[in-house]
């Protein structure tokens, strides 16, 4: 694609990506991304055949903005891993708290999570997404809870499922505020959760 073409594309991902926040997935047609984009038709089906190519480019490169990722080796390497992975996810949510485009798909993603507005295959891509993030942090825990470093009675999946709970939490205060600085509350989020479950 020339560089013409490519700023093109995206523009009308940027204008599909609002119009889905705005309207929602099913109510928002090619035309209005058109219409928001100041384009023609014809320049939204050049780029995509139809709306279901769309919405899949439009969420293709979502990324969970706390997916710590599968590589657990730093944190085996760490004396204290919850506090390495407190200090990721901080970075994680300010990353995530930076990126306009990140933001406004998780946005909708929340919005109509579970609900008939999204797709079906986005949908399962979105629970893969989820559940795989909880698998990672609870890989993570599971370290510090094997060198005894969780409270009693508290197990990694139950932490991971805190930790999940906390950070969405913030996002979606974000959401409500997107003027807010919630610096602060993402990384009190997983600050509170971690030193809340370690060992003290």
């Amino acid at each position: 694609m020339s560089p013409r073409a490519d700023k093109t594309r995206a523009i009308l991902l940027d204008a599909a990506l609002a119009a889905f926040a705005r309207r929602g997935v099913r109510a928002t047609t090619l035309e209005h991304v058109a219409a928001s984009a100041a384009f023609t038709r014809g320049a939204v089906y050049w780029h995509f055949p139809d709306k279901v190519a769309l919405v899949k480019a439009v969420f293709d490169d979502l990324v969970w903005p706390f997916d710590i990722g599968p590589e657990l080796a730093v944190y085996r390497q760490s004396e204290q891993p919850l506090l390495l992975l407190r200090e990721v996810l901080w970075l994680k949510l300010l990353d995530f708290l930076r990126n306009v485009r990140q933001r406004r798909r998780m946005e909708v993603v929340l919005r109509y999570r579970g609900t008939p507005e999204l797709p079906e295959e986005l949908g399962e891509r979105i629970e893969s997404l989820s559940l795989r993030t909880l698998q990672h942090l609870t890989a993570a825990i599971n370290i510090a809870y094997e060198r005894g470093q969780l409270r009693r009675g508290l197990t990694p999946i139950d932490v991971a499922r805190c930790l999940v709970a906390a950070c969405m939490g913030v996002i979606a205060e974000h959401m409500e505020d997107p003027q807010a600085r919630l610096e602060h509350s993402f990384h009190l989020a997983p600050l509170l959760v971690l030193q809340g479950a370690q060992v003290a």
